[in-house]
């Protein structure tokens, strides 16, 4: 996570809570804010000094010194100085947020244009200055407006002195307003743990027992396989034939071991096998069209050894459909355009069924080596859809290599995934990875 995303989340927390407004401490030099007119400032040390106050600000003397800026290179030097219009009409502040203490600190920044002057023409121009009129800028620019300006001009300035506002004593209602803005804005904005919850509550999982005290007991297949798809499920030619040769090791693997098991019959286990290996199928042949479907009058003929109403069902629960209209093709015979597509959020949808049926068949503990090469997904995406259904990912046990005839080696690229009881899920991702396949 980069250095400004981190600081973006940090700011967002930190507005889910009420902010303290302090004053900042007077010092002999505050914050100052500089202000050019047509002139760029080259890179230079500006050094801030302070005189008495030359002039008025309404009913009473300004109570602070004029602050000053000054700066030089070669050629120019550049002075900066106050406006007594800008003391009338605004007022400045800078607030220094510390996220720690969850502060606002105001301090009061006074307002200096800068204009710079050729040092060569420096004596020249003090004494034009001392000839000159006492008027300030702004005042001389006044005067200007009012003897040579337009209507439209002159009327704006007429109208902006009477709408002149004394700013004395509105120190004490900047921190109000500051505040009453922020609580405004932050009413309605969710908290942290808030967030969490809904990002946990709109993962795509089948129903769930949050408090089961066995493995078992977490997911049902019913609730992943109806009955409808469960009738149609057929594994009389796996059985009669002793063979099964599917596209997937996996399922290869699991499936052989179970038929040769002379001690008992595991219908069970070969039925979700093979809707595993039809979910699978599916899930390959939508990743490689980059999430869009065939028809399903099409698809029926597509998936070798699955049932339509298997076929089905996948399109009732992973796909989304956008009608189009009903044409009649070449042959005079009516035809559906209506269009299916698997969306990321959908696709992960079937990840997340594919790894509580492979951990139903596992006993709830599944080496998952297998599986990221059949699905041609990334290692830590499997592990993290094995995570989002409640497991941990842990590594295989030296019994375990042992009994398998692997080598230490061999062992470190297989992670197995166990479920965790009581059922645990992930905090909410920092950030959100692209749908596998869609990079």
């Amino acid at each position: 996570m980069t250095s400004d995303k981190k600081r973006k989340r940090d700011n967002a927390s930190a507005l889910t809570s009420d902010v303290t407004l302090i004053n900042g401490e007077s010092v002999e030099f505050p914050p100052i804010v500089a202000s050019t007119v047509g002139v760029t400032l080259p890179p230079l040390p500006f050094k801030p000094y302070t005189r008495p106050a030359a002039f008025d600000t309404g009913k009473k003397k300004r109570a602070r010194p004029e602050y000053l800026l000054h700066g030089a290179n070669a050629r120019l030097d550049y002075e900066g100085h106050e406006v007594a219009e800008d003391s009338q009409y605004h007022q400045y502040y800078i607030g220094i947020f510390d996220p720690e203490t969850n502060t606002v600190e105001l301090h009061i920044a006074p307002k200096v244009h800068i204009k710079p002057s050729i040092k060569a023409h420096r004596q020249r121009d003090l004494e034009v200055q001392e000839k000159g009129s006492e008027f300030t800028y702004a005042e001389s620019r006044v005067a200007l407006g009012k003897a040579f300006g337009t209507r439209k001009a002159q009327s704006a300035l007429t109208s902006r002195e009477i709408n002149k506002i004394d700013v004395t004593g509105m120190d004490k209602f900047v921190s109000t307003a500051i505040v009453s803005q922020v609580e405004e804005n932050t009413k309605d904005m969710p908290t942290t743990e808030e967030l969490g919850r809904s990002i946990q509550d709109e993962r795509p999982l089948p129903k769930y027992n949050a408090a089961a005290t066995k493995a078992e007991e977490v997911y049902l297949r019913e609730d992943i396989v109806s009955e409808e798809e469960w009738d149609s499920i057929w594994i009389s030619d796996w059985v009669k034939n002793g063979v099964v040769n599917t596209k997937f090791t996996h399922v290869n693997k699991r499936a052989m071991a179970l038929l040769q098991d002379s001690v008992q019959r595991h219908a069970r286990e070969l039925k979700i096998l093979k809707y595993i290996a039809s979910l699978m199928d599916f899930f390959v042949a939508q990743q490689k069209m980059r999430g869009k479907l065939v028809p399903l009058a099409k698809a029926r003929g597509m998936f070798f050894g699955t049932s339509p109403v298997v076929i089905e069902g996948f399109y009732s629960k992973f796909a989304e459909i956008t009608s189009g209209q009903t044409v009649k093709g070449e042959d005079g015979k009516v035809k559906d355009s209506d269009r299916y597509t698997v969306s990321p959020r959908l696709e992960q949808k079937i990840l997340y069924y594919i790894a509580i049926l492979c951990l139903m068949v596992d006993h709830y503990d599944v080496d998952i080596f297998d599986l990221k090469h059949d699905l041609g997904i990334l290692p830590r995406e499997l592990a993290q859809a094995f995570k989002e259904v409640g497991c941990s990912i842990k590594d295989l046990s030296k019994i375990q290599y042992t009994t398998m005839k692997m080598t230490k080696a061999e062992a470190a690229q297989h992670k197995r995934a166990v479920m965790k009881i009581p059922l645990e899920f992930p905090p909410p991702p920092k950030k959100r990875t692209a749908a596998a396949g869609r990079r």
